[in-house]
């Protein structure tokens, strides 16, 4: 028979639930489309959870922080995983204006795009909210860009003018 004190028990007990905390988010972490075995990490301390790891894309980096932040016994998450980029960004500008072109969704002319580092910066307006989004996605899409500042300004366009009868 082992006698324990009430710090070495809770002690244990700590262990146990942060065991199996570890167990659940490495368990979350596996369903995430696309996401090879391994690429992505945890570290759990006081109910903390860190994430560290590299990854192709920027739906993985934010669908790993969304599956671990939901869990019961996560009390905060730090995500670390850093998006690879995957190919140079040389002509990325002129790439992402093409494809903005070729989306009839997007009024390519008042759309203006900077590329500075992995970041795509998009100035201009817009005529909808829809607009933004996607010009937004189009940005997110393209090569080498890790990150979107999508500065667009929403201006419908004016309503013609009521006849009067």
């Amino acid at each position: 028979m082992s006698i324990q004190t009430a710090s070495q028990a809770r002690t244990q007990a700590e262990t146990r639930v942060s065991t199996s905390l570890q167990e659940l988010v490495e368990s979350h972490l596996s369903w995430i489309s696309g996401l090879d075995e391994g690429a992505v990490a945890a570290w759990i301390e006081d109910h903390h959870v860190t994430l560290t790891g590299e990854v192709c894309w920027t739906y993985q980096r934010e669908a790993a922080e969304q599956a671990v932040r939901r869990l019961p016994g996560v009390g905060s998450v730090q995500n670390r995983i850093v998006v690879a980029a995957r190919t140079s960004l040389r002509n990325a500008e002129a790439r992402l204006r093409n494809a903005m072109f070729r989306d009839p969704q997007i009024d390519a002319d008042l759309v203006h795009v900077t590329i500075t580092g992995p970041t795509a910066v998009l100035t201009g307006q817009v005529k909808s909210l829809a607009e933004k989004r996607q010009a937004g996605l189009a940005a997110w899409i393209s090569p080498g860009v890790i990150e979107v500042d999508n500065r667009l300004v929403v201006r419908p366009p004016a309503s013609p003018p009521r006849s009067r009868q």
